[in-house]
């Protein structure tokens, strides 16, 4: 197993943690948010799959992809997943992957997240609904970045509410002089909190690119970067593998 840091600010500043195995599975003990097992692909260079703490396994995950990515000796590739084929562009420790711009999904219900799960007042909350760049989420603005430091995501009510939907898993943001700063959850794959995740970033309603979307919190060391080019959505980040590892 081999184990690398994806959205790192520097080396030695931030980075969500994935790791490349052999093996399908990540006991909820491991410590790894994401194992991604890499395989031979009928209609792509390569096929990855994602598993979650106790081996959950998910049509996709950004980070993980990325960093899987790094792991292979290619620098332009294609990468088969749960939810299709995405373009891998690799520069030095730099990888981009491709993604389908952000669209509004309609949601298959009609009430919405409260505040109180999120540890905020309605007052707070400027907008949420269903976006999605492959994967859906559901985002919710808020109106301040002090408004996203005190979040507090309640995992029991949260995923209660998520069963059944059209969306799997949360992330709030708020537009800053300095950027865009975001905190991300999936309580139905055992994610408390995603300190960088690239799915949830490329689901935001953004029509102004480039962007780049902070996350860690608090103190926000991981930079994602969003970008389109011809029509189609790259983001990206640093990769670096895990010291001692």
């Amino acid at each position: 197993m081999e184990i690398y840091q994806v959205f790192g600010k520097s080396a030695d500043r931030g980075g969500n943690i994935m790791a490349v195995s052999d093996v399908a599975e990540n006991p909820m003990d491991s410590g790894i948010p994401v194992v991604v097992v890499i395989s031979d692909s009928h209609c792509a260079d390569v096929r990855f799959r994602f598993f979650y703490p106790d081996s959950k396994e998910a049509p996709i995950c950004g980070h993980a992809l990325l960093g899987a990515a790094s792991h292979l000796k290619l620098s332009v590739f294609s990468v088969e997943t749960g939810t299709g084929i995405s373009q891998v562009r690799k520069q030095g420790d730099q990888v981009s992957v491709s993604m389908a711009p952000s669209v509004a999904v309609p949601p298959n219900f009609s009430d919405v997240a409260e505040a109180g799960w999120f540890g905020l007042s309605p007052a707070q909350m400027l907008a949420q609904g269903i976006f999605s760049a492959g994967k859906p989420k559901w985002c919710i603005e808020l109106d301040s970045l002090e408004s996203l430091n005190a979040v507090h995501f309640e995992l029991e009510a949260l995923a209660a509410w998520n069963q059944g939907k059209n969306f799997s898993g949360y992330i709030l943001y708020t537009r800053t002089e300095e950027g865009i700063y975001a905190r991300a959850s999936n309580p139905l794959y055992n994610i408390p909190e995603d300190p960088a995740c690239a799915v949830c970033c490329a689901a935001l309603p953004f029509t102004d690119f480039p962007q780049g979307v902070h996350m860690g919190y608090p103190a926000y060391d991981n930079l994602i970067h969003l970008h389109t080019e011809d029509e189609t959505l790259w983001v990206g980040g640093y990769v670096y593998r895990r010291k001692g590892e």
